[in-house]
């Protein structure tokens, strides 16, 4: 049974919802008359389906027109296609009936009813063979016979074009039936290029993979031998690979690497040749584009300069440009920023940025699109005082370690400067903000975490011996000790370091952290000395930090001693942040945010960061700071704990990208020797890159029936169209050749140009406007497929299931099938079928059905009354 309009039945969904209606209005209506209902409302749809009973009969001989559809299409040989018209004619000749033949191949041409002499060759008008447009040979056969007939199909079956079932159903509908005469293609190895992939986009200098895909199969029965071949591989008219290939049946791929020098578009194309004359060669050129972009610029901002060398030297080499700053030179205004594509800080603490730096950053993110990497250390994320700042907002992590299952007992060391010059007031005495520091840090710490002050000036002075924090009346104690501290002398750093760190030491706790606040210079200043201590310090797992106060603070020795200690460097001039920067290394003490140790990063999510690299490639990690991804990042790379390593998000318009160990050392010193160390980064910077702007001028390249067309959009800055401009395009061909053309205005703004490609391959179309005497240009690439008819490896069982689902929609059987062997059509009577139109009476049941539910209703309406 077949339906003329399938496509309302659709309608027989609303029937459940009446159900429903009736299940919420309490039953009202009696069952009986509510399955009449639905009875006679599925018979009315059906009915406006308007179904087919279609009856086969008896092999009869052929009466009536007849329509002979003969492929035409280049999946068939030569041979074949002649045989197919000299069968045709012969199957006219001998119905008796009015016969016409179409040929088809992409379109539709009329054949002759009469034979030509065999020196003429084919008929003079025949259908374009690139293509086998099965559907509209469908609809020429309904054309000719609208009032029903017979047509006969004689194809391989593989169509180029959709919709051939449909049109099958057309015909079906027009009483028009289909036999099938399946056309048996001959068993052959064929080899093909099937595909050509490579970035739509790519930098200058950033090296990317083209990869080409063959295909090569083997008949059935012949020996899956291996096929030797030569495949060219061009990038504009240069031959950039020439290689002898070994091609196994199945799939390959060939792969090469390549690098732009300058932007522009190229254009790739590969071409196979196959020298063996048993296999037939298929699709043999494939083709892309590839937008090259000018090399990005970046800004490097670093506390130290040896990591912006680092990495801006290894991103050069990748060819992505860079300026280098210190934390103190990043802009604090966006209109500063629009040179640069990204942001990229190492290691650097938000406490060396202003609210206005950190709050700059985030809008260049988020408004403007464009991308931040920051890269880890001892001064970054949670023990860079990141929480709670416009620095979190934009990362992919929250600055909150992930929950152990037991922390660390942690010690807590404050080394005090009580000298006279701590008295200096500017507003606020920076000795009264550092005892403050130091009962905040005190506070902050746990009753089972120890403490311990020592106070120094010429000599040193035990304000609090180590011991636990205890509870609220110790904490008193300790409290009443720090505000009861008085001033002393001068300022001697290496007495009280050499005091306070081996006391340090012999603490029985997990994290030993200790913190150095002063404003003046050590009497005595022997680096040695100082080395010794403080190497000794970290042997016994000892960190230090210092807060430099003032200008007249030793800056350079307090920055050394951080660095030796592993801790953190912060200069300071105001008293009023003493307080903040201690509590806030009192609260990295405590919340034991470094992780350090041997490690190897896991894969958490496959990222074009980790493109060409497997977790096995990658070097040794020492550390990291442990923070907790959100939930919507990505985790790149893990460490074994699952703590995040390498993740990354979109933040508003733009990307952020987050490496929470170091550049290199301490954590990372491993990788700056790694030969994958300057791929690694350079595809992390990429990442981040904003996607590249069309500026005022839209290009593309749209297909349309016959033809492409060129489509130009011309806009002003604020996005209004750009009328009255002179706009000249210049295409380049696949063979390397170009030509000009104006292109005219045909609406607001917009500039079209219909073009006639006919040569399958890569295209560059570069357009130039000018406007008012300013010139503006725009290059997009274009690849112009070949038709359909040689894209496709001939699929026999694919091309035979098409044809029996078409005899079957239209009532139409299957003939004996032909080939380029057969000599000619067997002698086979057409089969004839009935059909009969079922709505009627699907009509009349459902108006008795109808009546029927109209008479249970009132009855009961009648029993109602009664009562």
């Amino acid at each position: 049974m077949l339906f003329q309009y399938p496509h309302l039945l659709w309608l027989l969904f609303m029937l459940p919802a009446m159900v429903l209606l009736w299940l919420w209005r309490g039953g009202r209506v009696p069952a009986a008359g509510l399955g009449l209902r639905l009875a006679a409302l599925t018979l009315l749809v059906l009915a406006l389906a308007q179904p087919l009973w279609v009856s086969r009969g008896a092999a009869a001989p052929a009466e009536g027109p007849l329509v002979l559809l003969v492929d035409q299409s280049d999946s068939l040989d030569v041979a074949t296609r002649r045989t197919l018209r000299e069968q045709a004619l012969a199957l006219a000749q001998a119905t008796g009936a009015t016969a016409h033949i179409l040929y088809f191949g992409a379109d539709v041409v009329s054949g002759p009813l009469m034979p030509a002499p065999e020196e003429a060759g084919p008929p003079a008008l025949m259908p374009d063979p690139a293509g086998s447009d099965l559907a509209a040979a469908l609809r020429a056969a309904r054309g000719l016979l609208p009032g029903g007939g017979r047509a006969v199909l004689l194809s391989d079956g593989q169509a180029t074009t959709d919709a051939t079932l449909l049109e099958a159903q057309q015909a079906a509908a027009a009483g028009l039936r289909v036999d099938v005469v399946p056309v048996l293609l001959p068993p052959r190895n064929t080899v093909a290029l099937t595909g050509m992939q490579a970035p739509e986009h790519a930098l200058v200098g950033e090296t990317f993979e083209i990869v080409v895909d063959a295909a090569y199969a083997v008949a059935p029965g012949s020996p899956a031998v291996p096929l030797i071949g030569r495949l060219r591989l061009w990038v504009g008219t240069q031959l950039l690979a020439d290689e002898t290939l070994e091609l196994l049946p199945g799939t390959e791929q060939f792969r090469v690497d390549y690098s732009a020098s300058e932007p522009g578009v190229l254009r790739l194309q590969a071409e196979l040749f196959v020298s063996d004359s048993n296999v037939e060669l298929g699709h043999d050129r494939v083709a892309t584009t590839v937008q090259v972009r000018p090399p990005p610029r970046v800004l490097l901002v670093a506390t130290r300069s040896s990591d912006a060398a680092l990495l801006g030297d290894a991103l050069e080499r990748q060819g992505i440009r860079s300026n280098r700053v210190v934390p103190s030179e990043l802009p604090n205004r966006l209109e500063n920023l629009v040179n640069f594509d990204a942001i990229v800080l190492l290691d650097v603490p938000a406490t060396a940025l202003t609210l206005d730096q950190m709050a700059t950053v985030r809008e260049f993110v988020r408004s403007e699109g464009r991308g931040l990497l920051v890269a880890g250390g001892r001064n970054a994320y949670t023990v860079g005082a990141y929480k709670d700042t416009p620095l979190e907002e934009v990362l992919p992590l929250r600055m909150e370690p992930p929950p152990r299952p037991q922390r660390e007992q942690v010690a807590l060391l404050l080394i005090v400067d009580r000298s006279a010059s701590m008295s200096a007031t500017f507003g606020v005495s920076k000795f009264d903000m550092a005892k403050e520091a130091a009962i905040l840090s005190t506070e902050s710490l746990r009753a089972e975490d120890r403490i311990g002050i020592l106070a120094f000036d010429t000599g040193t002075y035990w304000v609090v011996s180590f011991q636990d924090v205890g509870d609220e009346a110790n904490m008193a104690a300790i409290k009443s000790a720090i505000e009861r501290l008085p001033l002393g002398g001068g300022t001697d750093i290496e007495r009280a370091l050499d005091a306070g760190l081996p006391a340090l030491a012999l603490q029985p706790t997990g994290v030993r952290h200790a913190v150095l606040l002063t404003d003046g210079r050590s009497f005595t200043a022997n680096l040695n000395n100082y080395r010794r201590m403080i190497d000794t310090a970290r042997a016994n797992g000892i960190t230090l930090s210092t807060i430099a106060i003032g200008r007249d603070a030793d800056t350079r020795l307090l920055e050394q001693l951080a660095d030796w200690g592993e801790g953190r460097y912060y200069y300071t001039d105001r008293a009023a942040d003493i307080p903040r920067l201690t509590l806030l290394e009192s609260e990295i003490a405590r919340a034991d945010s470094l992780i350090e140790g041997n490690l190897y990063a896991e894969r958490g999510r496959d990222h074009p960061i980790m493109r060409d690299f497997a977790p096995a490639d990658l070097p040794v990690l020492a550390g990291y700071v442990a923070t907790t991804a959100r939930d919507t990042a990505e985790v790149v790379l893990q460490a074994p704990e699952g703590d995040p390593l390498l993740a990354v998000w979109q933040y508003g318009l733009g990307r952020s990208v987050a490496w929470t160990p170091s550049l290199g050392p301490p954590w990372a010193e491993a990788w700056t020797t790694w030969e994958g160390f300057e791929r690694f980064w350079a595809q992390a910077v990429r990442y981040a890159l904003p996607e590249p702007e069309s500026g005022p001028l839209q290009v593309r390249i749209e297909a349309r029936p016959g033809g492409e067309r060129l489509v130009v959009d011309a806009l002003r800055p604020g996005g209004e169209p750009l009328d009255l401009a002179r706009v000249d395009a210049r295409i380049t061909l696949p063979d390397g050749s170009s030509t000009n053309f104006p292109v005219g205005q045909s609406a607001p703004g917009r500039y079209t140009q219909d073009l006639s490609l006919t040569t399958a391959g890569a295209y560059n179309i570069t357009v130039a406007m000018i406007h008012n005497g300013q010139r503006q240009e725009q290059a997009v690439g274009y690849v112009h497929l070949p038709p359909a008819e040689y894209r496709l490896f001939p699929d026999t069982a694919a091309g035979e299931a098409l044809l029996e689902a078409i005899a079957s929609t239209t009532g139409g059987t299957r003939l004996a099938a032909v080939s380029a062997t057969t000599p000619s059509l067997p002698e086979q009577p057409l089969a004839t079928a009935s059909r009969t139109h079922l709505w009627p009476w699907l009509l009349a049941l459902a108006l008795v059905l109808w009546l029927a539910e109209i008479g249970v209703r009132r009855g009961r309406l009648g029993a109602a009354d009664s009562r």
